[in-house]
């Protein structure tokens, strides 16, 4: 028993010396098949390559899983969209009565757009014209894309109670709803593959609706779900739906995350690195061609990591106010 003892006590010692860099960094995100689980292994990639540092990608059933495991420390980062782990930190919505105080901000990378989708067809014509339609929602499989559905409707003026809401699990059931004519409308992610298949099986195919330009649909939005922004998407051939040129959709950005006791040194390697790793990010998944390094600091009401901020400040991109 005392020799065991000794042995386990060695063994600590070593890994005790083992040098930094020889620890794996595990960044928590959805299922594997989803864009949250790409964009950390694209750059769990470029981090591995550029730094030495080892990275891995551990996915689970949803943010209601992990966002708590980095907040425990148990991962040292997480991906997800923006408002979600705003939501953790503040303990409101989506993880209410749970506050998550521990939770940093590190980086925002490419923006996920979405908007309501009506036949070609239809006469619906504008937002307003919304107003009384049978649209999907509730999403008890996917919530997030009911406050996604909000914040477009708050962007164009309206609320949840100006449409009929048709309940489903999530958007892909809602979207499937819209293709065999149970709704008017249906909130469609910009180029997803459900929205492709709905294009080619719905006959005369869909378009989206525009938000419309009011000047403070930003705030709007984001007051339904924090860091939610409209965007303007010009039609072409790969913008799948969008016939009025330019089309205002929403956009939420894909987000890092991380915990407060994260080493600095860590943090700040990683914001540098993926400044600096736009084309290897790219070659990893051609989604971050839409990433924007100047933009990585956005407004967010979780405290930004001190790596971060030290490295944003280097890089020249830290807002002083």
């Amino acid at each position: 028993m005392n020799i065991r003892t000794v042995a386990v006590a060695i063994g600590a010692i070593i890994g005790l010396s083992t040098p930094a860099a020889a620890q794996t960094y595990t960044i928590g995100a959805n299922p594997q098949g989803s864009m949250f689980y790409a964009a950390a292994a694209a750059i769990a990639k470029v981090e591995v390559e550029k730094t030495g540092l080892q990275f891995r990608v551990a996915p689970y059933s949803g943010s209601s899983t992990y966002v708590p495991l980095v907040d425990k420390g148990e991962l040292a980062f997480g991906m997800s969209n923006g408002a979600e782990y705003a939501f953790a930190y503040s303990g409101t919505e989506l993880f209410k009565g749970h506050p998550n105080k521990n939770l940093r901000s590190v980086m925002f990378t490419f923006a996920l757009t979405n908007g309501f989708a009506v036949r070609n067809d239809s006469p619906i014509k504008t937002a307003a014209d919304l107003k009384g339609k049978k649209v999907p929602g509730v999403y008890s499989s996917g919530r997030i894309f009911a406050y996604l559905q909000d914040a477009w409707l708050a962007a164009a003026g309206l609320s949840p109670k100006d449409v009929t809401i048709v309940p489903a699990p999530n958007f892909v059931v809602g979207v499937k709803a819209f293709m065999d004519g149970r709704t008017d409308a249906a909130y469609v992610p910009f180029n997803s593959g459900i929205g492709k298949e709905a294009m080619a099986k719905i006959p005369g195919g869909w378009r989206y609706l525009s938000t419309g330009g009011a000047p403070d649909a930003d705030e709007k939005a984001a007051a339904a779900l924090p860091t939610a922004r409209t965007v303007k998407i010009k039609s072409g051939k790969n913008a799948t739906g969008v016939a009025d040129n330019p089309t205002t959709l929403i956009a939420i950005d894909v987000a890092m995350f991380t915990n407060a006791n994260v080493p600095e040194d860590v943090v700040y390697k990683v914001v540098k690195t993926i400044y600096a790793g736009k084309p290897e990010l790219i070659k990893a998944l051609g989604a971050f061609a839409r990433f924007d390094p100047k933009h990585m600091v956005r407004k967010s009401s979780v405290p930004y990591h001190p790596g971060a901020i030290k490295a944003y400040k280097e890089l020249g991109i830290w807002p002083e106010k």
